[in-house]
Parts: structure tokens; C-alpha cells; sequence
């Protein structure tokens, strides 16, 4: 039985200090849980392999389509600030005050398995993106720990990016150390130096998940519901104006670009 070649990302998501946030470790695997069936709920149809529980304090899933990536992660900033995730897990301290992080560690490269049917199984699954992924994931790890307690002026180094604003850690590992790099870089720019508060990574995040929502929908969203509509209105005007969203989604959009031309690149090269 031969094996399948083939190009794909995959996505290691861990807890950061789970020990410590945790009055039990099941705590932690019910909220990684939920973040993989929403994802798989949203997703279905565009996973190789559906995000499940690995090792028990971490999910990795994976797919084909490496243009998927960026709205995997932003699917995951939108989980994590709903409504509905707080809710749920309303006894859990750092879910109510948005302290809980997570390492998002993306592996590019390829895997070998048996036929396709057997990709569901991410046991069976294997190779350098699920391996990438994993090395993402502590990366992403270990440049949180370097960082905690430093000034603002220190947060990052000559080699690594750290996302402050963020409650995932992105970090990316390629099969070329450069393309991991560049698309690092990428998604720092647009998901940490072009937000300057929390209200417009909230404004962000917001336009992303509800690209049709009007000014008064997406105050009411941000918390201005109490104001009149005209005010609503007029600070989220204010609220785009003073930000850079229409840079950031010039940026999305040359993640996607890049994206789409490395996985035809390394697609061709893998035929040869």
C-alpha cells in the first residue's frame, strides 16, 4: 500500500500554563475541545483532519488549502471572545477576564499516510507539517516565557515576533525556515503592529467575522448599545478612521497571496 505526498498546514494549539490556570486539568481539555468543534463545525468540508485532542492538553487538525490559515486563526480570536465561549465556561476565572493564552503553532510542509480514507485519524496521519506544527507550538512557547516581565520596548528580538495583543501566539514552521519567517512576519504586522488598542483589534476582529455589519451593528458589538444610534455610529466612524483596518486587510489579503503561491510552488516541486 503506498503512501500519499501531500502539501498541507497543519495547526498544534496548546494552553499556556495550563497547570496554573486550571483548578483541574479537565478544565483545560473542555475548553480545547470546544475550540476544535467549533472549528470543525465551520471548517468540515476543508479539513484533511478534523481538530482533535492530541496528548490530551493540546488539538491539532490539518488541511490542504493553505489559504484556509488565516481564517482558521481568526475563527479562533472570534471563539475566544464570543459571547457564548464565556458563557460556557462563565466558573472559569481567565476565560471571564481574558487572561487565558495559547500557543497556534502552523506547520507547512507535507505528509505521508496511507489512502485518504485514513486522514481523519490523526494518529495514523504523519510527517513534516504535523512535526512543524508541534516545533511551532513550542517555539510560540518558549518566546512567551522569554518575554513575560520585559518592558514594552523588549518585546521582541532580533530572530522571534511576539503577539502581545493576541491570546494565540502565532508561530510558523516551514519545510524553508524563510517562508515560515516571512509568513511570521506577515501575520505579526497585521495582527499586532497595525492594532494600536484593544478596541480596534475588537473593531478588527469584528469587520473580519461580520464583513456585512453596519456601523450601528457593529457598535452594539463593541459595547456602545447604551449610546444613540447616531453616536454609535459616529464613533465607529471615528474608530476606523483613526485605525489602520484598511491596511490590515491589505495585508490579509497579501497573506493569502503569499499563501496561495507557496503551496503551488512547493506543489510543483513535489511533482518533480
Amino acid at each position: 500500500m503506498e503512501s500519499v505526498k501531500l502539501e498541507a498546514i497543519y495547526v498544534y494549539i496548546d494552553i499556556s500554563s495550563s497547570r496554573h490556570v486550571f483548578s483541574t486539568l479537565h478544565d483545560g481539555t473542555k475548553i480545547l475541545a470546544y475550540i476544535a468543534d467549533s472549528i470543525n463545525a465551520a471548517y468540515q468540508d476543508r479539513l484533511l483532519t478534523p481538530f482533535t485532542i492530541k496528548d490530551g492538553d493540546a488539538i491539532v487538525g490539518g488541511f490542504s488549502d493553505f489559504q484556509l490559515l488565516p481564517e482558521i486563526y481568526s475563527h479562533c480570536l472570534t471563539v475566544y471572545y464570543s459571547p457564548d465561549f464565556r458563557r460556557h465556561f462563565s466558573g472559569i476565572s481567565a476565560v471571564v477576564d481574558e487572561t487565558l493564552n495559547f500557543y497556534f503553532g502552523a506547520g507547512i510542509g507535507h505528509i505521508d499516510t496511507p489512502p485518504t480514507e485514513d486522514l481523519q485519524n490523526i494518529n495514523i496521519v504523519n510527517g513534516s507539517s504535523i512535526i512543524n506544527a508541534i516545533e511551532a507550538s513550542e517555539k510560540a512557547k518558549i518566546i512567551m516565557k522569554s518575554q513575560q516581565g520585559q518592558k514594552r520596548s523588549a518585546l521582541y528580538n532580533d530572530e522571534d515576533y511576539f503577539f502581545e495583543k493576541q491570546p494565540f501566539k502565532f508561530y510558523c514552521i516551514a519545510e524553508a525556515k524563510s517562508f515560515g519567517n516571512a509568513l511570521g512576519a506577515m501575520f505579526f504586522l497585521a495582527f499586532e503592529k497595525l492594532i494600536k488598542s484593544d478596541k480596534q483589534r475588537d473593531l478588527f476582529r469584528i469587520k473580519d467575522s461580520h464583513p456585512d455589519y453596519s456601523n450601528i451593528e457593529i457598535g452594539t458589538a463593541l459595547g456602545y448599545s447604551a449610546l444613540s444610534k447616531a453616536d454609535i455610529s459616529s464613533r465607529v466612524s471615528v474608530l476606523i478612521a483613526n485605525s489602520d483596518y484598511f491596511l490590515y486587510k491589505k495585508v490579509r489579503s497579501d497573506i493569502v497571496a503569499y499563501l496561495g503561491d507557496l503551496q503551488n510552488m512547493m506543489g510543483g516541486a513535489s511533482d518533480e
